[in-house]
């Protein structure tokens, strides 16, 4: 039996329809901002057949103990919507994701999403982890419901840490959860000429003055990284007087950039401040999510480039036109239908028996929201994911800023 060993992250893997063909899976690395925009990409254009499509999203922060059982009560409750052969293709699917989760996990992965899919001639499956934790939560629908991942990308996208020490100071860009080291640069230690060659007062002088023309080093580089990198958003970290003179230094197009300042000691593990800053950093991106609903609310207030509501948000996107989706986090499943003919999609429940376009009776009820989801992804369309924000909820929980 020939086996794939084509890496699972790897785009030109993806669609897989070979019947017969074996599966050998091998654990990659945690899934990045730009791996993760091609991924929502491809899997917003999956073509859709009749078997079931199942998109599973788990969180591992507990281990197994914390999303098995909610794996399995769930499929289990799935299982027993489906008929004939909708229900091999289910088990098929479930199967493939029981497998990648035996063995395929990484440690420091707390969240992954697994896309699976067979069917006779072929089959899909996708899998991603995430250093950022996710929700138990499992669905069957004819394409991929890609809400989940476009949350994830909305909440924790990639910022950057400048961790400052009297001895070094590391730039850390932190890509969903996950840090990498861009640059880490120590200072020359000048405390073995103190007595030999300089008096006490020269050397906290000198120390002084060095350790100033370093941090404006760091800073220089700290911008080119940023530029480099287009990076949105900053955080200090380390000792407080370290960070505030580095604050104080900042080009202006950097400071613009600074979200918090926190404290952090100088034998700190990596881990432990990447996950102080990932929490003020989550909490600095309500507070964007906030600013960017009350701009929706005041377009609509004003009649200004804002619409709400499902129907009209579709019809945004299907024009280009949206330029921001908000969508409130608990928002409940929108009815509306689609024609397997003729492609159009309309938000009235219940169904109609035929078409209304193209007459042709290949009417099927479908969930709005998941739908607006992906058109948003084909598009890049970014996704404003709004907690506890009444006035949306008071226009339907959706709306949608527009270009023009």
């Amino acid at each position: 039996m020939k086996r794939l060993t084509t890496p699972i992250n790897s785009i030109d893997w993806i669609p897989w329809h070979q019947p017969g063909v074996g599966l050998e899976l091998r654990a990659e690395s945690l899934t990045t901002l730009d791996e993760l925009r091609r991924q929502i990409a491809v899997l917003a254009c999956v073509d859709e057949t009749e078997a079931p499509f199942v998109s599973c999203y788990l969180n591992l922060e507990q281990g197994e103990a914390g999303y098995r059982k909610a794996l399995e009560n769930r499929a289990l409750a799935m299982r027993s919507t489906l008929e004939g052969n909708a229900k091999a293709d289910f088990d098929a699917a479930i199967g493939q994701i029981t497998h990648y989760l035996s063995g395929m996990l990484r440690p420091g992965a707390k969240g992954v999403a697994l896309f699976s899919r067979h069917y006779r001639g072929g089959a899909f499956f996708l899998p991603m982890q995430f250093a950022a934790p996710l929700p138990n939560w499992i669905a069957v629908y004819p394409s991929p419901n890609l809400f989940h991942l476009m949350a994830l990308k909305d909440t924790y996208h990639r910022y950057v840490v400048l961790l400052a020490t009297q001895a070094w100071v590391r730039i850390l860009e932190v890509n969903l959860g996950a840090a990498t080291i861009k640059a880490w640069t120590e200072q020359p230690e000048l405390r073995e000429r103190v007595g030999r060659e300089w008096t006490k007062a020269h050397y906290e002088s000198h120390r002084r003055e060095r350790t100033s023309r370093f941090l404006g080093e760091q800073t220089d580089l700290l911008e080119s990284l940023m530029v480099a990198g287009g990076h949105t958003h900053l955080i200090l970290a380390g000792d407080p007087a370290l960070t505030g003179e580095i604050r104080r230094a900042l080009p202006k197009s950097v400071a613009a950039k600074l979200v918090d300042t926190i404290r952090a000691a100088s034998r700190a593990r990596q881990d432990d401040v990447v996950a102080a800053t990932l929490s003020a950093f989550v909490e600095w991106e309500e507070h964007e999510s906030q600013e960017v609903a009350a701009r929706f609310v005041q377009g609509i207030r004003t009649q200004g480039r804002a619409v709400a509501g499902a129907a009209a948000c579709l019809d945004a996107l299907r024009q280009r036109r949206a330029d921001i989706l908000l969508l409130a986090r608990d928002l409940p499943p929108e009815p509306g239908w689609r024609c397997g003919a003729c492609g159009v999609i309309r938000i009235a429940h219940p169904a109609p028996a035929a078409c209304t376009e193209c007459g042709r009776k290949s009417v099927q009820p479908v969930d709005a929201t998941v739908e607006l989801v992906r058109l948003a992804g084909q598009q890049d369309c970014p996704i404003e994911v709004v907690d506890q924000f009444d006035p949306l909820m008071a226009l339907g929980g959706m709306g949608c800023l527009l270009r023009y």
